[in-house]
């Protein structure tokens, strides 16, 4: 068993994280000891770096050309196993960087794609058995201007200067992991599914430190080898490497430097040759968790004081199939749920945050389907009851991976009873088989419904393809599905749903055109089917040419999008027609932009938009104009405002959104948003008020405060969710959370339920 060696990663933490060490060391003996923050830091700060001599500035464009020619197209590079390895504390001194190999230079892919970088970057790459070690020197000519503002977890790092690790441990060009960090040495990290997307919802367990320097900046990264899966009877892996220098708003790829790949897409990365002999262990992991809540409701009598515990555990059944286990799952940890106000009649879309579900997701993702109007299968419907209520689970498991070329996704959820509710399991079956070189053909399979009795049963097909060098290096994409449910309830007379899309995805011009129907019957009660009975038609493109002339503006976007929904008699139900006549993003990253809105909504009952306030049954057509401004995330004060101003069903509607991000140093972050509809009816006269304030405490990277305060006034309730994480060490985390409801009464404050969580996690490797 081995969670961290304790040779390699040391500790750059502050005073906050020394006293907690204090506190939890009682707690975590089993995970290891943690070395002395204080002693490293000291030690830290008399190295100095290695020194790689960067290439002269500002290379003429004429020579772009001949300077990219010089370049392999395939870019490769082979790894070189080390006996000792390095100190993973981000300043990569140690002589034993020196046996790596140069594997050449980055390159422009924005704002000059193709170009020669206007600064250097370097990095080595070095393994024994159980980590991949990284290291990377960022070159800056102005390293006083180099943004580093986020340390937290998984934060917004896209703000500051970054870099990108890609990783196709499987070499099939599809799937891969993505690993991001800053100078500060905050982490995101994904899983990628098919090129088409990245899923940030995964935390795997490594190590990254970062050092700014006098010369730009410097970090190193350990990545395990039990974090990610891969075949042991291959030595090459996909791989590439991504640089953002947002100052000069550059970005800089290793391999693919066309701007309408994306760094994730990994059939456009390069490879990485020569690991062999790396150790997977028995491939299993064990994460108990203990915890303590206290739950008042304002009542003494319904006060309770809970003391709980569970466990996960995942096995890796193959080197790319993994079995995991859910005991008496809790959440505790989870955000809340931003809030929103309905205007309209159809539910609103809340997106899943629950780690569980999130992880591994895009294995079970169908049909290309993104869009919250239709989806067979949403996780979010396992667990909670329909008004939003947690069910507690009381096992959940899964089985996801891939095996030679299908892709498989398996999940089980049972759900406690719940009122007059019975025990009821849920199940979710998805595979795919990989065809040409990006392309696939699946099928899926829901049983179950978490808030009835009825039996419910949803199967399928879809066929989705991708190619990446149509007319030369554009992307195209093209996906079909049928679908079919059965009902228990129900008649299942035109219980069908299909549809298709075609997507050019790329740089300057996007366009994408998609088609569905949801027959009467259609009933997918582990999906988000917002409306039955309809026809969708949606169409939508952008062109965005760069302004090259133009010294202070980068690129002019102009952009439309058509969306219909039809009854099946093909009469409109609802419309919404955007058209953007400008949209300017200066240099200096501002953005000021415009829309125009032509909407439609045809109900055919009338319904209820607000207290009192009924819409009749009729057809409605209206216009809205809306005005914004962005202002540079890169910038301490981020700015937002957007005003809009138009008819509204028979009636009027002004809507007012402004929102300030304050990152004027890296240890507080503090966002506020505050958005608000006027609304002036025949039928009645109202506003919606909805603000939230984020306040995120950044004590070091591993050590985070995070307090959000919500208010709405429909439901007139203000809501505090606080949590306090602490990772003692990759794979052990102590949360505290805090969530309170308070709601006025009598001009007052009132408290309706406050609830304090204590939880730990801990995670054993074998």
């Amino acid at each position: 068993m081995r969670i961290v060696p304790p040779n390699i990663y040391r500790r750059r933490a502050g005073l906050s994280a020394a006293v907690a060490l204090t506190v939890l060391t009682a707690f975590c003996g089993a995970a290891g000891a943690v070395e002395d923050a204080e002693d490293v830091l000291q030690e830290g700060e008399q190295r100095k770096v290695v020194e790689l001599e960067p290439p002269p500035q500002d290379a003429p464009k004429d020579a772009r050309t001949a300077w990219l020619s010089s370049i392999p197209e395939e870019r490769h590079v082979r790894a070189v196993r080390v006996d000792k390895p390095p100190v993973i504390d981000g300043i990569p001194n140690e002589d034993i960087w020196n046996k790596a190999e140069d594997p050449g230079p980055l390159i422009q892919t924005r704002p000059y794609p193709g170009a020669k970088p206007t600064e250097d970057t370097k990095f080595r790459v070095l393994f024994d058995s159980d980590y991949l070690y990284v290291a990377i020197w960022c070159y800056d000519s102005q390293p006083e201007r180099i943004v580093a503002k986020e340390m937290a977890r998984d934060g917004n790092v896209g703000k500051d200067d970054n870099v990108i690790i890609v990783l196709d441990t499987f070499h099939d060009l599809r799937n891969g992991y993505y690993f991001r960090f800053n100078p500060l040495g905050c982490r995101v990290d994904a899983l990628i599914t098919n090129n088409l997307k990245s899923s940030e919802s995964w935390d795997g367990i490594w190590m990254v430190r970062g050092n700014v320097t006098d010369k730009g900046w410097t970090a190193e990264v350990a990545i395990p080898f039990k974090t990610v899966s891969f075949n042991p009877n291959i030595d090459t892996w996909g791989f590439n490497i991504y640089r953002s220098l947002n100052h000069k708003f550059e970005r800089l790829r290793w391999s693919g430097y066309q701007t309408q790949v994306n760094t994730y897409q990994v059939s456009e990365a390069g490879t990485i040759s020569g690991l062999t002999g790396l150790e997977q262990g028995v491939g299993l992991d064990i994460v108990p968790y203990a915890l303590a809540r206290y739950t008042n409701n304002r009542d003494p009598a319904d006060d309770d004081t809970e003391i709980d515990g569970g466990a996960d555990a995942r096995y890796r059944v193959l080197p790319n199939l993994t079995a995991s286990v859910s005991v008496n799952t809790d959440f505790a940890e989870t955000e809340v749920d931003s809030r929103q106000v309905n205007l309209t009649r159809f539910p609103l879309f809340f997106p899943e945050k629950r780690a569980f579900f999130l992880e591994d997701a895009g294995i079970f993702e169908f049909g290309g389907l993104t869009s919250s109007e239709f989806l067979p299968f949403f996780s979010r419907r396992i667990g909670l009851s329909e008004n939003g209520e947690p069910v507690p689970i009381v096992v959940a498991s899964k089985l996801t991976g891939r095996v030679r070329d299908y892709n498989i996704g398996g999940l089980q959820a049972l759900l406690e009873d719940e009122d007059d509710l019975d025990s009821q399991n849920a199940l979710v079956g998805r595979v795919s088989k990989n065809v040409f070189d990006q392309s696939y053909i699946g099928g899926l399979a829901t049983y179950g419904d978490p808030n009835s009795e009825d039996e419910n049963f949803v199967g399928g097909g879809d066929f989705g393809y991708r190619a990446s060098d149509l007319f030369g290096d554009q992307i195209f994409e093209f996906n079909t599905y049928g679908l079919a449910s059965y009902t228990e309830s129900v008649e299942n007379d035109d219980a069908t749903a299909f549809g298709a899309k075609f997507s050019l995805p790329n740089d300057t011009y996007r366009v994408r055109a998609e088609a569905f129907q949801v027959g009467e019957d259609f009933d997918a009660a582990l999906g988000f089917v917002p409306r039955r009975g309809v026809r969708s038609y949606e169409l939508d493109g952008r062109y965005r040419p760069r302004a090259e002339r133009i010294d202070w503006i980068r690129r002019v976007i102009w952009d439309f999008d058509l969306a219909y929904f039809t009854d099946l008699d093909n009469e409109i139900d609802s419309a919404e027609n955007e058209f953007i006549p400008f949209w300017i993003v200066f240099e200096s990253e501002d953005e000021a932009w415009a829309t125009v809105q032509l909407e439609n909504d045809t109900p055919d009952e009338d319904f209820e938009i607000s207290d009192g306030v009924i819409i009749s049954a009729d057809e409605y057509w209206w216009y809205d104009y809306r005005f914004g401004v962005d202002t540079s995330a890169r910038r301490p004060f981020e700015l937002t405002a957007v005003y809009s101003s138009g008819q509204f069903y028979d009636g009027d509607r002004d809507r007012y959104i402004f929102g300030i991000n304050v990152r004027t140093v890296k240890w507080v972050l503090i966002s506020t948003s505050y958005s608000l509809n006027k609304v002036r009816l025949p039928e009645g006269t109202f506003d919606t008020r909805v603000t939230s304030t984020r306040v995120q405490i950044n004590f070091t990277p591993d050590v985070t405060w995070s307090n959000l305060l919500q208010y709405d006034s429909v439901s007139d309730i203000v809501g505090l969710n606080s949590r306090f994480r602490w990772e003692v060490r990759p794979g052990t985390n102590f949360f505290v959370v805090l969530n309170q409801n308070t709601q006025r009464s009598e001009g007052r404050p009132r408290v309706l339920q406050t609830e304090i969580t204590v939880k730990l996690r801990v995670t054993f490797r074998f």
